[in-house]
């Protein structure tokens, strides 16, 4: 019983190796920054990513908002300022960012 607990717990900690991270999505050409501050798919069909660009823009939305509250200004203007600082620096690390017609560039 206890050699499988143990082969149980390498098996979930190898898996979890496996998992698309935010850098790793970007540098295989998967999501990309938008305008809106926010990821998006550039290859629709991978669902890890699909999951991935779920929860960093889940994180994302409540840390603007927290600003947005701290700053007294709207949601929309802190996404629009977070769109163009993440947009900038993905271009200039050769990463897929969206312009604001909605076309991927790398």
């Amino acid at each position: 019983m206890k050699r499988i607990a143990l082969l149980t717990a390498a098996l979930l900690v190898s898996l979890s190796c496996w998992a698309l991270d935010l850098d790793g999505a970007k540098q295989m050409g998967l999501v990309g920054e938008q305008t809106n501050g926010y990821l998006g798919l550039v290859a629709s069909g991978n669902s890890d990513a699909a999951a991935l660009v779920v929860e960093i823009n889940q994180q994302r939305k409540a840390k603007y908002q927290e600003i947005a509250a701290k700053q007294s200004t709207t949601l929309a203007n802190i996404e629009k300022i977070a769109g163009d600082k993440l947009t900038k620096k993905a271009a200039a690390a050769g990463q897929y960012y969206q312009n604001a017609s909605g076309s991927w560039y790398k």
